[in-house]
């Protein structure tokens, strides 16, 4: 497989980073409260063992999986630790526009919307191609090594790990993992 050039690379973050400023825009329109996506990073590689090496085997995670269809493929994973957990549960379900019969499960659900979609807007956009997001599904993971072996099935031939701090105005902050498994189309598109 042919190694990934630093063009490439700058693209894919700059879409990432524009991804993430929009869903920051989005958080604020829906909390009525002023959101940041700060410190913002991204690595790619073409090899799913670089997600052990990434991460602590951190342990209780919750994932949301988005799918990316239409004339492209691929997967999201925003992945979420307890602590991340807490945070959330402490803004407050009527900061997030909600009510008190709002799950935590919708809460994730929904923030996973929001990011997922800004990326994949900026992706579309930037490839000029038709791809938007599917239903998110939720799951609770045990630790990491669950997260290693189901993104290893399917075929794949890209890796991006990316991470934000999302700074919510006195709640705190919230850095989920976010990977993406992405077509080897999408980098090829990326500097044609």
């Amino acid at each position: 497989m042919r190694s990934i050039s630093g063009t490439e690379k700058k693209l894919v973050g700059e879409i990432i980073n524009l991804g993430y400023q929009h869903a920051a825009t989005s958080f604020s329109s829906l909390t009525g409260q002023n959101i940041s996506a700060a410190n913002t990073c991204h690595e790619i590689c073409t090899n799913h063992d670089c997600l052990v090496d990434s991460f602590d085997d951190t342990e209780n995670l919750t994932m949301v999986q988005t799918d990316i269809i239409g004339q492209l493929n691929g997967s999201s994973y925003l992945i979420f630790n307890d602590e991340e957990k807490k945070v959330i549960a402490h803004m407050g379900l009527d900061t997030l526009g909600g009510s008190a019969s709002v799950d935590e499960s919708a809460i994730l659900k929904e923030i996973d919307n929001i990011v997922s979609a800004a990326v994949i807007t900026e992706l579309s956009n930037a490839l000029n191609a038709n791809i938007y997001g599917d239903v998110p599904k939720l799951v609770k993971l045990e630790g990491m090594k669950e997260l290693y072996n189901l993104i290893n099935k399917g075929d794949c031939d890209y890796y991006l790990l990316a991470s934000a701090n999302f700074v919510f105005d006195g709640h705190g902050s919230i850095s989920p993992i976010f990977i993406w498994k992405i077509d080897k189309k999408i980098m090829s598109m990326l500097v044609a």
